[in-house]
């Protein structure tokens, strides 16, 4: 199976079955230009400076997801082992954007200044919200494909022969780093116990928002590749 779906507990698990109902969103994701040109080292430098802000952006959001849905956790050994995938994440996260900042000419200054485009603004907003007024496993399945998606994604572009003078292969190496495996392989992993857990109303919320964020995902990086902007 593809995208670590082999690591799932269980061959019947909700991951499982969550992974399968986005074969089609994956299919649009694989075909992303912004991912091709990424892996080949032809992205136009400003498109990567857009979707790097973009991105510096959804991480502050995406940070605060991560610790509120932690708080929701039913126990403390679940509530420590999120806190340390997510730890995992976004540690390895920041270094990448610390790195391409300065490499892109990109400013404390501007980051401070970035405006998030319309996609990376209803993504945010739809997380945050999803993990404020949700239940831990509702919550827990809607910051699951950022991890799985970009681990999959990494995975797979690493698996191609490496470009010589790619400017972008740092980033190539981050998401198909075994530390980055290990935090998503975590959250997957704790997805499961928790819909193991919830009843069939919860597990039907859960797909809807996993499904969801992962249509999310589709949106930010062809966004990026659009240098989307809000029309009026």
């Amino acid at each position: 199976m593809d995208g670590g779906t082999e690591n799932t507990e269980l061959a019947g698990s909700f991951t499982t079955s969550a992974w399968h109902r986005i074969a089609p969103v994956m299919v649009e994701i694989q075909a992303l230009p912004l991912l091709t040109r990424l892996s080949d080292g032809t992205l136009p430098p400003e498109i990567f400076r857009h979707y790097i802000l973009q991105d510096a952006i959804y991480l502050k959001h995406y940070a605060r997801c991560l610790a509120i849905v932690a708080a929701k956790a039913p126990d403390n050994a679940q509530v420590l082992r999120f806190l340390g995938s997510a730890q995992k994440a976004i540690i390895v996260e920041q270094g990448l954007h610390a790195g391409f900042l300065t490499q892109f000419g990109i400013s404390s200054a501007d980051v401070t200044a970035a405006e998030p485009s319309p996609s990376c603004f209803a993504y945010t907003n739809f997380l945050l919200a999803t993990a404020y007024h949700s239940s831990y496993a509702v919550a827990l399945s809607a910051i699951l494909p950022c991890f799985w998606i970009y681990w999959h994604v990494g995975e797979g572009i690493k698996s191609r022969p490496p470009i010589e003078g790619n400017v972008f292969q740092a980033w190539i190496n981050t998401y198909g780093d075994p530390q980055f495996a290990a935090g998503a392989r975590e959250v997957i992993a704790l997805t499961d116990i928790a819909a193991r857990a919830a009843s069939e109303t919860e597990r039907a919320q859960m797909m809807d928002v996993f499904v969801r964020a992962s249509q999310y995902e589709w949106m930010f990086w062809d966004s990026a590749w659009r240098l989307e902007a809000w029309p009026v």
